[in-house]
């Protein structure tokens, strides 16, 4: 009863995801060039764990309504009744007080700015859960929230920032900024039923029965973004930011097109199937990380990169088999 209880738990906070955003400030503390011992890090990815199940969990409780109306989101636990609003209202306030608390406890002597810090991260979480389907642009506090969230890792370790360490929390910025977004045309068709406007729906993004329109307005804007993203993993090596070797940039370049290979796959989908959307969106997801622990090798050496390259997909891929028995969340 209880595993599967603490399973439901693990669902309604989308750990298979919870990855990403764990190792946000991970990355951003090993940007700065200093070292670190390995519980610095396991600290910071628990920092941002937590930072996850604020976000994810507190989005759960808001888009109750909307989720509803959904036939693919029947089983979220929400929905079927299996946790209780107050259940996940719990959760939110955990996540919320264990990130002031850890802080404090992990790191005192910083724990001033770091406390800023995380106010601000959930502050900005917030304003993207609460008013994100009627915000116009939402993402973008969404964006900020993991870029502080990133940034909470540099702070951590010290003060005096060089360009790299925002180079890469700008990565995370404009990588979650592109996600949120394309993610919106997983949900187009119960969204605008229950009038949302993600930012696909405002530039005209359509499901009509099985018919599935992707707008060149939607197209053209994700693929600024992409372009703004592309030449920031491109911008340490013509700087010189970083030290490198020629393979470093010749798998950047690599891994930013297969990127975008997965990226013009969901954007000329032209049926709607929201698991192959799903599936095209985790892979570019993937893909594009994957470029910032080859960014990050010549600070951290090739284990550590390779370890920063491989855990995420083990995680997820254990998280999916744990919770849905499948490669591929059924909601």
């Amino acid at each position: 009863m209880y595993l599967s209880k603490t399973r439901t738990y693990l669902k309604l906070g989308r750990i298979h995801s919870a990855v990403l955003t764990g190792l946000a400030p991970v990355c951003v503390a090993a940007a700065t060039g200093i070292p670190l011992s390995l519980y610095h890090y396991v600290e910071l990815f628990v920092i941002g764990f937590l930072f996850h199940m604020y976000l994810f969990v507190l989005n759960e409780i808001q888009d109750i309504e909307i989720d509803k109306i959904s036939k693919d989101l029947k089983s979220k636990p929400l929905i079927d009744g299996s946790i209780s609003l107050r259940g996940a209202r719990a959760v939110v306030i955990s996540s919320y007080v264990l990130v002031l608390v850890l802080t404090a406890v992990f790191f005192f002597n910083k724990a001033i700015i770091l406390l800023g810090v995380s106010l601000v991260s959930f502050l900005l979480g917030w304003i993207y859960d609460s008013l994100g389907k009627k915000l116009p642009h939402a993402d973008y506090p969404l964006g900020l929230m993991v870029f502080f969230v990133a940034l909470y890792g540099g702070f951590s370790v010290t003060n005096d920032f060089t360009p790299f360490v925002y180079t890469i929390a700008l990565l995370a910025f404009t990588q979650i900024l592109i996600q949120n977004i394309v993610a919106g045309l997983k949900d187009a068709d119960h969204d605008f039923m229950a009038g949302g406007l993600s930012t696909s729906l405002r530039l005209g993004v359509k499901v009509k029965g099985k018919h599935f329109t992707v707008t060149r307005r939607f197209i053209a804007y994700v693929f600024l973004l992409k372009t703004l993203h592309i030449s920031l993993t491109i911008l340490p090596f013509v700087t010189g930011w970083i030290p490198y070797e020629a393979w470093q940039l010749s798998l950047v370049v690599l891994l930013n097109a297969i990127a975008v290979v997965f990226m013009i796959r969901f954007l000329t989908m032209k049926i709607f199937k929201r698991e192959k959307i799903m599936r095209a969106i985790g892979f570019h997801e993937m893909f594009t990380f994957m470029i910032i622990p080859i960014l990050l090798t010549g600070f951290i050496g090739y284990v550590a990169a390779a370890f920063l390259v491989v855990f995420p997909i083990i995680w997820l891929g254990a998280f999916l088999m744990i919770l849905y028995g499948r490669l591929m969340p059924v909601i």
